[in-house]
């Protein structure tokens, strides 16, 4: 079967799956500190000196940023975001439509002046080399630039979703619907 989708679409979905898998590295790392901060602190209990993670609830701050901003426009792109449709189902066709252009859009607004800001604060705290002070100065700029990045990208996703709603080649559902239809043999 042929992928006849845009380049724009297979690009960014592409973009998207490198994304959530980083994401997914980032929830692996968390599980992994956090039950070794959990052991090493609770090692007394069986007679050996305990002592936490250093830096452990900063590490998990950063892999919090990266997995949520990294995996939110995968999530997009696949509709798995929640979403209300009992009044939306009962639209005609038209205001169907209308709604979900008004949806996109705002999503568009709200992602692209994150974005926007969040470029601001990142390269701000970069030229700074901003951290979180403790026992090790663990450096916070590089979770400002992936809460930006990721801002960025599903920004780029809602303006796809947007411009899907108004030109039918661009419509990101219309290629998922057929690609998730049964094969009947």
């Amino acid at each position: 079967m042929r992928d006849n989708r845009p380049k724009i679409i297979k690009w960014l979905m592409r973009v998207n799956l490198t994304c959530a898998m980083l994401s997914g590295v980032a929830l692996l790392l968390m599980m992994a500190v956090g039950a070794i901060d959990v052991i090493g602190t609770n090692l007394d209990f069986v007679g050996i000196p305990s002592q936490p993670v250093p830096a452990a609830f900063e590490f998990m701050e950063t892999m919090m940023v990266i997995s949520v901003f990294l995996a939110v426009s995968l999530g997009q792109a696949r509709r798995a975001q929640i979403r209300v449709e009992v009044l939306i189902n009962m639209l005609p066709y038209g205001l169907s439509r209308l709604g979900d252009f008004i949806r996109h859009a705002m999503s568009l607004v709200f992602f692209g002046l994150i974005a926007w800001y969040g470029w601001a604060s990142a390269l701000g705290a970069f030229d700074v080399g901003e951290y979180a002070p403790g026992i090790i100065n663990f450096p916070v700029w590089p979770a400002r630039l992936v809460l930006a990045f990721g801002a960025t990208l599903m920004t780029v996703q809602c303006l796809i979703d947007t411009l899907g709603v108004l030109f039918r080649r661009l419509d990101v559902e219309r290629y998922q619907t057929a690609a998730a239809k049964p094969r009947v043999d």
